[in-house]
């Protein structure tokens, strides 16, 4: 007997027999006990189809992200300046939705609520680009409606089998430092993040296809008609609501009536557009049919009212799902009360209708199926396509980089001043791919936002330098018009006055041209305003006369009553005398 652990789900540091024995019989006795108790609880019914029966799922998606760039440069023997040569990312897997004509239910969603694409490999050196993520296919039944869970907006409907639609696209791959070298920067030391991919909740209904759909109140005998008329093997039984899902069958009786598809929902009662009964909960699935038939029961206390009662009840649920052409059929003749007042009631079933469209039959000895169906499949090749998919009003297909890059919006608190927030789909996917710890990288994220124009909404908006600008979950410091961190101060004052200094000569005004004049000395501008302190004009003898002539004179002899020139001039020296 294997020992008794106290904690037999702490593995030991080491390899222990013992260990792995008391583990293998803990887990079958829990695969055991499970078994057991499913059995008890009627594990059997799961696998009837009514249990596997989905028409709405919700589905999360992700796009695979793109392969980070590379940096590197090409060395080899003979090659001293290879260059750069970082290859690009590969690009990330895209998610489909394919529509499968094997399939009549979303149960495979429900097995599977995330769905992840693969990320795209990073590029390597000697310009390799990385390998594309792989594309996943989702399984889905034709009338299949997709729609975006957070807007409840369509993004289209499969019908067709092999139809596809992209819901998550795949990121894009960085790009390495080989695709940034031009003639003036040959060896960039810069590279990308691979993008991420898109990711989405998706809200997905099911609406079946079908050529015909049935109708009528509870126990009326639809599923015993569709069980007549094609090999479908729904749940019959002699009380209401014995249909809880919806069942399709195929009529094909011949060439009269090949490839009719016949639809089955659950019956309806008084109050169904409120939400009474279960019925509401599947008229989306013939919405969808070309011909509505509806099945009157010939045994009611007033298949009158009956027939009366559903028509009111689609008008209140959807009034293009009750102007559909329908067909009425009296059900159950075999029963001899019914059919004792069949004419009678035909004649007001007819008036009720308003069209003459009206069948007595028998479902339990399929009496007057096959004329039904013959009539039937004609009258459907006769409609019209009015039923049109819904128009799309959102593209999954668009990546972050396919927004408009102008779509961007500041925001800011007054009870923080000093910090903005930059928000965009374009904007912050840059922010994503931009690798931070690459000075290259985050000056080309500064021109980016210049070009863009969010600096000069920054700098319309008051904003200053030094303050705090966040882009999704990156922040730095706003450096006013130039978003370069990287040029020193010293340089960006040199560049203000150079602009300033531009501006002012820039004279355009007539005005303006008539005060430049020419430059003279006694004009603005001159030497005279420099010395304008010290001159007074002209004396006697037609030279300047100072100010303070007086006290110029008296300093001059101070300043050369001490000069002794004998000690500046040598024996053999020629004394210069003007």
């Amino acid at each position: 007997m294997s020992p008794h652990y106290a904690s037999p789900t702490k593995e030991p540091s080491v390899f222990d027999a013992d260990y792995e024995d008391a583990e293998n019989s803990r887990k079958k006795a829990q695969k055991e006990r499970r078994k057991r108790l499913l059995s008890s609880h009627g594990a059997s019914e799961r696998d009837d189809p009514e249990w596997k029966f989905f028409d709405t799922a919700r589905l999360h998606v992700s796009g695979g992200d793109g392969g980070n760039g590379c940096v590197a440069f090409r060395r080899e023997k003979g090659e001293p300046l290879g260059g750069p040569s970082g290859g690009r990312g590969g690009r990330g897997g895209t998610i489909y939705l394919e529509c499968d004509e094997g399939l009549n239910t979303l149960a495979p969603l429900r097995d599977r609520v995330h769905v992840r694409a693969v990320k795209g490999r990073n590029g390597l050196g000697k310009s390799k680009s990385g390998q594309k993520g792989k594309s996943i296919l989702v399984k889905v039944p034709p009338g299949t409606i997709v729609r975006d869970l957070k807007t409840q907006k369509v993004a289209g409907e499969l019908r067709d089998h092999g139809e596809r639609l992209v819901v998550a696209k795949g990121g894009r791959g960085g790009r390495g430092n080989a695709a940034f070298k031009t003639c003036t920067r040959t060896a960039p030391k810069i590279l990308e993040h691979g993008e991420p991919g898109m990711q989405r909740w998706l809200s997905v209904e099911l609406r079946l296809v079908a050529d015909v759909g049935f109708l009528g109140v509870p126990n009326a005998g639809k599923s015993t008609l569709l069980a007549a008329a094609s090999a479908a093997r729904p749940k019959i039984a002699n009380y209401p609501f014995t249909t809880v899902i919806p069942n399709l069958g195929v009529c094909d009786i011949g060439e009269e009536g090949a490839g009719l598809i016949l639809c089955d929902i659950p019956g309806l009662i008084e109050g169904a557009a409120g939400g009474a009964g279960l019925g509401p909960a599947f008229l989306r699935h013939v919405q969808r049919c070309k011909v509505l038939l509806h099945v009157v029961d010939g045994t009611s206390e007033d298949p009158i009212a009956d027939f009366n009662i559903i028509n009111n009840e689609l008008k209140q649920y959807d009034v293009f799902l009750s102007e559909k052409p329908q067909v009425v059929v009296l059900n159950k003749i075999d029963v001899s009360e019914v059919k004792e007042k069949e004419e009678e009631l035909l004649s007001k079933l007819k008036e009720a209708a308003g069209h003459s469209r009206v069948l007595s039959i028998s479902a339990a000895t399929t009496e007057r199926v096959k004329e039904l169906m013959g009539r039937l499949k004609k009258f459907v090749s006769v409609q019209p396509e009015t039923d049109l998919p819904p128009p799309p009003e959102i593209d999954l297909s668009m990546g972050k980089f396919d927004f408009d890059s102008d779509d961007f919006e500041i925001m800011s608190d007054p009870a923080y001043p000093g910090q903005w927030r930059v928000k965009g789909e374009y904007v912050e996917q840059i922010a994503k791919i931009t690798h931070w710890e690459y000075p290259e990288a985050v000056e080309r994220f500064g021109r980016q936002l210049d070009a863009m124009g969010i600096a000069d909404e920054l700098n319309r908006r008051g904003a200053r330098k030094g303050d705090l600008v966040m882009v999704d979950k990156y922040d730095f410091d706003f450096t006013g018009n130039n978003s370069n961190q990287y040029i020193p101060d010293e340089l960006l004052e040199w560049e203000e006055r150079e602009a300033i200094m531009s501006m002012s000569s820039s004279k355009t005004t007539k005005e303006e041209q008539d005060e430049e004049q020419l430059w003279r000395p006694f004009n603005k501008g001159g030497y005279r305003d420099i010395d304008s302190s010290e001159f007074a004009g002209f004396n006697e003898d037609g030279e300047w006369d100072l100010l303070d002539a007086a006290n110029q004179d008296d300093d001059e002899d101070d300043l050369f009553e001490d000069f002794d020139e004998s000690n500046f001039i040598s024996g053999g020296d020629d004394v210069w005398m003007s």
